[in-house]
């Protein structure tokens, strides 16, 4: 199910499932593009009679709004298409998009003869066809979504007669299972209707990611930052430039890189939410009789920092697979499911303000995910049955109102068997709406260079940024104060958490220098020494952990260009079915990016 951000600095812009991170079109977009309108801006300043691809879209409006209204009284197809087209026309010229409507044949597997599609403009480059550039009318006047509109025999260019059996399907099936199974399929497409403009990428195209563009808005604001990220977006030279990559190629590579940096910010946030569930869980286990800080019943570190990682991998999982509609696990269509039972739907809660002892001291968010962690674990078939109570049912079929299927995950990860100390504890609303935000929101730093916090895109995190926060967690540690203790550092260095950490006794903290001190400030601002008072559970990474327990984590560019150049080799002159044959082992496997890469380079070998 499609999920619409449409980011308040580019209104009209809607960024669905994340074409772009939210956070990288807040944040960091703007600085991307700005190259680009500079050099427009600068053309426009040198050049006679040169007007910046901006400006033009803004200069068009009239003639938008006239078409408007003029479409929307016209009963004739032919003619209304005739004057969406016109603006179309002056929309792509506004872009640089040349325009030369034409019947185009397609091959369908299904169908022996060549059929046609209309399009409106094909742009290509040294590969073949890039970009195609279509139209789409909205016969019925209804502001209908363009990919659910058909297409229509008048729409057809010229007097015919046509092969025009592709007629009345819709724009989505046409791209999906016609545009996209061409043997030269091209790699965007610019959807038109009346109303919007839908840019597509076919490497995201799976994952219903899109760039939808409302003209009511843009055209009718003409609001300046958002005309000029649309002409950026939608620009030729930005989509199939005459050589080298496009732009909005080098905008996936940055907001990659981006997704990194958040990847990073993940590290630093599950390092800290261990620390506060190892905390709560000690605080509640140490009152119960069975179960102390020292003796034969002594509380293991070990096992309570294990029980805490797996507690935040089950977190990750959800917050990733939540965000992947198109791995289709979770019920993405189910309202109940959503808005009832998701992890989605509780990080909405991540800022409101807990006034009372009450919530703050309640455990809403602890049984919320604990049922949440239950149905993963056990399953459930509502439609069949299961366990909701008699007066959900309807009386003819027994069926359950806005019920979903959830099959059951069979893995360790969601074992309550596996969390023997977590079972006995019951986190409270303070503790796990602040794991929730630290999961939710990327960090702020301060001093030069400083960034807001911004909102963590998991559908924009891959399997090896996961892996790299996967794998630095194996290295830390889970240990109690034994006595109080402070933190101390190498002189010069600057203070990092997810760096080896030193710990002394206070009575020995006064023979440290001040560089070798670390500080921190206290709830009023002042600056403090870092004290762990005794009996507080620490996790960081202690000593030569890592290097004992052998836990790197391998940069994707770097298996990026191993597998590149074996599989350049490896792969030469094999069909698809030997393709499909080969086996790749890798001994050492953490987060599997040595797997992963080669099935994917493999695929694309295989797939267009």
């Amino acid at each position: 199910m499609p999920v619409s951000d449409n980011a308040a600095t580019f209104l009209g812009i809607n960024n669905e499932n994340e074409f772009y991170s939210a956070h990288y079109l807040a944040e960091v977009f703007k600085g991307d593009i700005s190259e680009v309108l500079s050099k427009w801006k600068a053309q426009e300043q040198s050049k006679q009679h040169y007007q910046a691809p901006y400006n033009r879209l803004k200069s068009i409006a009239r003639e938008y709004f006239a078409m408007r209204e003029r479409s929307h009284k016209e009963r004739n197809h032919q003619k209304a298409i005739a004057m969406q087209r016109e603006f179309f026309r002056l929309f792509c010229s506004a872009l640089d998009l040349p325009w030369n409507p034409h019947n185009r044949r397609v091959e369908i597997d299904s169908k022996k003869e060549d059929l046609e599609l209309p399009v409106l403009s094909v742009v290509p480059n040294n590969e073949g066809p890039q970009l195609w550039v279509l139209g789409a009318l909205d016969s019925d006047k209804e502001g209908l979504d363009p990919l659910l509109l058909k297409l229509k025999k008048d729409q057809f260019i010229g007097q015919g007669p046509h092969t025009d059996s592709l007629r009345n399907t819709s724009w989505y099936d046409l791209i999906n299972d016609v545009i996209f199974k061409q043997d030269e399929p091209p790699r965007w497409i610019i959807l038109l209707t009346d109303r919007q403009c839908i840019l597509i990428d076919r490497y995201k195209w799976l994952q219903n990611r899109i760039l939808r563009f409302d003209l009511d808005e843009i055209l009718g604001r003409k609001d300046d930052i958002t005309l000029k990220a649309t002409a950026a977006l939608l620009h030729q030279q930005s989509l199939v430039p005459e050589q080298g990559s496009s732009m909005l190629d080098n905008l996936d590579e940055n907001s990659h890189k981006h997704a990194f940096g958040v990847s990073e910010d993940l590290k630093y946030a599950l390092r800290e939410a261990i620390e506060l569930l190892g905390n709560e869980a000690a605080e509640q286990l140490v009152q119960r009789k069975d179960i102390s800080f020292t003796g034969k019943s002594a509380l293991n570190a070990d096992e309570l920092s294990r029980e805490c990682v797996r507690y935040m991998y089950r977190l990750l999982f959800l917050f990733y697979i939540e965000a992947r509609p198109e791995l289709k696990y979770v019920p993405h269509n189910s309202l109940a499911y959503r808005k009832g039972y998701s992890l989605e739907s509780l990080r909405d809660l991540e800022l409101v303000k807990l006034t009372s002892e009450e919530s703050r001291n309640g455990y809403y968010l602890h049984h919320s995910i604990s049922l949440l962690f239950k149905l993963i674990h056990e399953g459930y078939q509502g439609e069949r049955g299961g366990d909701l109570s008699d007066e959900w049912r309807t009386p003819k079929n027994g069926k359950i109102h806005n019920s979903f299927t959830l099959e059951k995950l069979d893995s360790h990860l969601f074992d309550p068997k596996r969390t023997p100390y977590i079972n006995k504890v019951k986190f409270t609303n303070q503790t796990l709406q602040t794991v929730i935000r630290l999961m939710s929101l990327t960090r702020e730093t301060s001093g030069r260079g400083r960034k807001r916090r911004g909102r963590v895109s998991y559908a924009q995190l891959g399997i090896n940024q996961l892996g790299s926060v996967y794998e630095a967690l194996l290295s830390y540690r889970g240990f109690f104060a034994s006595e109080d203790l402070y933190e101390v550092q190498k002189p010069g260095e600057k203070h990092n958490e997810l760096e080896t950490g030193y710990f002394v006794p206070a009575q020995e903290i006064e023979n440290y220098n001040e560089n070798e001190k670390v500080y921190q400030k206290d709830e009023r601002g002042h600056k403090t020494l870092k004290r762990h008072p005794k009996g507080k559970f620490i996790y960081r990474l202690a000593g030569r952990d890592r290097q004992k327990s052998a836990s790197y984590y391998t940069p994707e560019v770097l298996t990026k260009c191993l597998v590149k150049y074996t599989l350049k080799e490896r792969l030469k002159g094999l069909k698809a079915d030997d393709i499909l044959e080969l086996t790749v082992c890798e001994p050492a496997m953490g987060s599997a990016a040595f797997l992963k890469k080669p099935s994917i380079n493999s695929a694309k070998r295989i797939l267009p």
